[in-house]
């Protein structure tokens, strides 16, 4: 067990060292200001070089045109490497969890995966992080298969477990439930304000029993006519607002939680 704590240790290193926001199969442009541009180099001229750029997840892009003069190195991925960062970018889906552990069937599969990377780009810049990620699942399969559970990062025996989970369930309800509280304050206000209307426009003091003339007739028509839609969908609003806080009041109180916001509704 010694071993593996060191092991971990080890593993958690490595992960930190390469866990960065650059997919394995991009281009890079180092500038002599010492910054490093990646992306994919698009286009180039005898004075620039046209690089695309996205964020971090690499769901918004843009284009970078960067003087010649500026670039201190460039380098490009052969075609065998770009096909290991496809590969690699594909094991992004084996992730593990800190607060529960997989079936055993999932850690086979991802352990499997990892296999068939190594196996197939061995001299992968990649290889290092595969490797480590290889050894923690390989570690917390065998946590499993001994009968152990996990939760925070730690691993216990089941019993030990489900008091810390019912305390983290409760304390994550008391950050939930004024939210939902807010929620449902908003849904009734949303009824009111809709009931007052009808109210108003049903009565002597709007438009009951009153001629008007064709352009007002009109805009009090529209009126009316969104009043009489904006009325059930705001009771939906309100009753599935009530039906979530009721559900998460429900679960909070069954975990022993002591404070009370069906009263921070209610207003008392």
């Amino acid at each position: 067990m010694k071993y593996f704590k060191c092991l971990l240790l080890l593993v958690a290193s490595v992960l930190f060292l390469v866990s960065v926001g650059v997919r394995a199969d991009d281009d890079s442009v180092t500038l002599n200001s010492g910054e490093i541009v990646t992306g994919r180099i698009t286009s180039q001229t005898d004075t620039d070089m046209t690089v695309e750029v996205s964020n971090e997840r690499h769901t918004i892009f843009t284009t970078r045109i960067i003087a010649r003069s500026d670039i201190k190195e460039v380098y490009k991925p052969t075609p065998e490497q770009r096909q290991a960062g496809v590969a690699y970018q594909a094991l992004g889906r084996y992730q593990l969890n800190p607060n529960q552990e997989l079936k055993p069937t999932d850690y086979a599969e991802g352990i499997a995966a990892f296999d068939k990377f190594l196996a197939a780009y061995p001299n992968s810049e990649q290889a290092t992080n595969i490797v480590a990620r290889q050894t923690e699942w390989r570690f917390e399969k065998f946590e499993v298969d001994n009968g152990r559970v996990k939760f925070a990062d730690k691993w216990m025996m089941p019993d030990s477990k489900k008091p810390l989970a019912e305390e983290q369930q409760r304390q994550d309800l008391e950050q939930s439930l004024p939210k939902q509280v807010r929620i449902v304050k908003a849904a009734r206000a949303r009824v009111a304000a809709a009931q007052k209307e009808h109210d108003f426009l049903h009565s002597t003091a709007g438009y009951k029993g009153k001629t008007l003339p064709p352009d007002e007739y009109t805009r009090v028509m529209a009126r009316y006519a969104a009043n009489d839609a904006e009325i059930p969908k705001a009771q939906a609003n309100l009753t599935a607002a009530q039906a979530k806080f009721n559900e998460l009041n429900a679960q909070y109180q069954k975990l022993g939680g002591t404070v009370n916001y069906q009263e921070q509704i209610d207003g008392k």
